[in-house]
């Protein structure tokens, strides 16, 4: 009778056991997956932003180009360009 008293407790200790680490591993699998679905959302901008480099580098090195990268980077204007400044917020 007492062994059996103690084989009982040992299956139920062992069965919450197995409970806590099948919930615990069910945790893990969700952050994961979680992680997942960010990083391939990551990797997914980050091709689009490779294409448009890409994209950046077939331009060919004209005059065009040149003046779009200086009026881009530089705040560059040509010469008959008129340019309006608006103090006004969104």
């Amino acid at each position: 009778m007492r062994l059996s008293a103690f084989i009982k407790l040992a299956v139920v200790v062992l069965a919450l056991v197995c409970a806590v680490i099948v919930v615990k591993n069910k945790l893990e699998v969700n952050a994961l997956a979680e992680r997942k679905a960010e990083l391939e959302l990551k990797v997914a901008e980050d091709e689009e932003k490779v294409g448009e480099l890409r994209n950046r580098l077939d331009t060919p090195f004209d005059r065009e180009f040149i003046a779009a990268l200086a009026k881009e980077k530089l705040n560059l204007v040509m010469p008959d360009e008129v340019i309006f400044y608006n103090d006004l917020s969104d």
